[in-house]
């Protein structure tokens, strides 16, 4: 996974937010297309690729990057929130009406008990300071919580030395092939990177809002893989499953309750 998207629809009825997702992709020109199918469908030069998850805690939560021309389209019957992490770099928007809207009064009616509008305010403008105490360059958050759990112990100090001192082995072991080390750099910079300050900031935001404590949980291609294997395997039970596949289709063990909504365009 090298990036986050996510648009976040304050709603009951995931099936109308399908419809809604398809009309504004057909109105720009893309076509519908189904890649899960028993035969590979056809190839397109630009896609839009997303699954929308069943309705959650008065939520729809829609993954994958969208064309962003789809946002004053889907924004016209009420809030459509984006949130995207790509490496450290975090974005949010709140579109409502038909336009893009102001965040603090957008959101302010869809804040959890317990938050105030100060606090959501707070966190829109949160911005961590390299170094600060308690922040970590160590991906932490990210890490399933029995794991978290175990690394309690641990000086981050150290282990943060170490965890650079591994990449840097790395990086210079694939020198000798450019490409090889220009992939690993990439793999590393551009890895959604949820304790740096936009991260945070995403983090802290979200924290604000009603939406289910697991919304960042599956990413895009959890998804995807597992969609695609339970999918062949609810076509024909006796398929082979390969190294692999079951861990696969155990990290989105529900995958079959998304709905994928992928459009292309021949540019």
């Amino acid at each position: 996974m090298t990036s986050w998207h996510s648009l976040f629809f304050p709603s009951d009825d995931a099936a109308n937010i399908v419809t809604a997702l398809a009309a504004s992709l057909e109105s720009l020109g893309y076509t519908r297309y189904n890649p899960f199918g028993l035969l590979p469908g056809k190839a397109y030069p630009q896609s839009v690729r997303l699954f929308v998850a069943p309705a959650a805690g008065g939520w729809v939560r829609v993954i994958g990057a969208p064309d962003e021309r789809q946002f004053p389209l889907l924004a016209e019957a009420g809030v459509c929130l984006w949130a995207a992490l790509e490496g450290d770099a975090g974005r949010i928007a709140v579109y409502q009406g038909g336009e893009a809207g102001e965040l603090h009064s957008a959101l302010l009616p869809h804040v959890r008990p317990g938050c105030t509008a100060e606090a959501l305010q707070a966190a829109l403008n949160r911005a961590s300071q390299p170094g600060a105490a308690g922040d970590s360059a160590l991906p932490l958050d990210t890490l399933p919580e029995d794991v978290r759990a175990m690394a309690g112990d641990v000086n981050l100090k150290q282990a943060e030395k170490m965890f650079s001192r591994l990449g840097g082995q790395l990086l210079r072991k694939t020198a000798a092939d450019s490409d090889t080390a220009q992939a690993a750099r990439d793999l590393l910079s551009s890895a959604p990177d949820w304790n740096s300050p936009d991260g945070m900031m995403l983090r802290a935001v979200m924290a604000c809002l009603t939406v289910p404590e697991n919304w960042r949980e599956p990413d895009f291609v959890t998804l995807r893989d597992a969609y695609q294997l339970h999918e062949r395997r609810r076509r024909k039970p006796d398929a082979r499953l390969y190294p692999g596949d079951a861990e696969t289709m155990a990290r989105v063990p529900d995958a079959l309750t998304y709905t994928p909504v992928y459009g292309g365009m021949a540019v």
